[in-house]
């Protein structure tokens, strides 16, 4: 799918018009209208504008070529820093890593799950009509790239979170927040939380 496509697409799935899509981006109708179409390529800030907006990722409208050992090496690397990867392997009697028996895997249950009906999926096209293939594929890919949730490697809790509970974590609401922040300059976070800091106050006046 081409990145027009993919933005009609999701905001279709989402279930926004072009109008209201217009709305929560700032973005002109005819813009829009032009990047659906592929008139016009967007600029990523015009892309994190739309993918805010729609709840998802900004990655689902990037294209990752893997064309050498170092482009693919170079995701599994910031996998393995970012996410919580297992790699297994056998040895022969010296002990040393027998390259074909390496597999990697994650201990995160949702990218498990979804991986598993990925191939689940590919078991079960084997033989299909290639163009019957291909649609079905992106149309599974797309309903599996549309989840927002963080993944990211647990760091170790610091004692000043000690005394919050578990509960307050896992609140949807923290991790809207969580990823409001994700992608913000120490001059915007510094900004946001003067911002939050002044509702608060205001809010609690108010009681």
């Amino acid at each position: 799918m081409t990145v027009g496509e993919k933005i009609k697409y999701f905001r279709t799935m989402h279930g926004f018009t072009q109008e209201q899509l217009v709305q929560a981006t700032g973005l002109s109708i005819s813009t829009l209208q032009k990047y659906e179409s592929d008139e016009r390529k967007p600029k990523p800030e015009q892309l994190l504008k739309i993918s805010q907006a729609l709840g998802i990722s900004i990655n689902i409208f990037m294209d990752f070529d893997i064309h050498t050992v170092s482009d693919l090496l170079s995701l599994i690397f910031k996998m393995n820093e970012q996410l919580d990867l297992n790699f297994d392997s056998q040895k022969d009697t010296n002990g040393n890593i027998i390259p074909d028996t390496l597999t990697l895997s994650f201990k995160n249950q949702i990218i498990n799950q979804k991986l598993s009906t990925y191939v689940s999926f590919l078991n079960k096209m084997t033989g299909s009509e290639r163009e019957q293939y291909t649609q079905t594929l992106q149309e599974l890919e797309n309903q599996l790239l549309n989840d927002n949730t963080e993944i990211h490697k647990t760091a170790p809790a610091s004692n000043s979170t000690n005394n919050i509970p578990d509960s307050t974590f896992s609140d949807p609401s923290y991790q809207k927040i969580q990823n409001l922040l994700s992608d913000c300059t120490p001059q915007e976070m510094e900004w946001i939380l003067k911002s939050v800091q002044l509702i608060k106050d205001c809010l609690r006046d108010t009681k």
